[in-house]
């Protein structure tokens, strides 16, 4: 995803990400938890319980480790709502255009 996007900026001449507004809304609130995420170390349960210590971290395990840190009490807690807002709007921009475009048949 990392080159794709790099590719795509490339091709618009670095002025524009070439994402959809609604895209990068989740891009960016995305950023923002994962600079949440990687500002403190999780205990050494949930490290090792959603394999933390591995260089090929996801948005699953991160999303479930900033879960774990609200629910511990021992962090601040971090809210979702920014993320949860610009991925609803996008997913409710992309949902006509999964039968538009073929991916799935109605």
């Amino acid at each position: 995803m990392v080159q794709y996007l790099a590719a795509l900026r490339q091709a618009q001449g670095n002025r524009a990400s070439g994402l959809s507004t609604q895209a990068e809304a989740v891009l960016n609130a995305g950023r923002e938890l994962w600079q949440v995420y990687f500002s403190e170390t999780d205990v050494y349960n949930v490290r090792e319980e959603l394999k933390l210590n591995r260089p090929d971290v996801g948005w699953y395990q991160i999303r479930n480790a900033l879960k774990a840190r609200n629910n511990s009490g021992d962090f601040i807690p971090v809210d979702f709502s920014a993320f949860e807002t610009a991925y609803k709007t996008l997913s409710e921009k992309l949902q006509p255009q999964v039968f538009e475009l073929g991916f799935l048949r109605a």
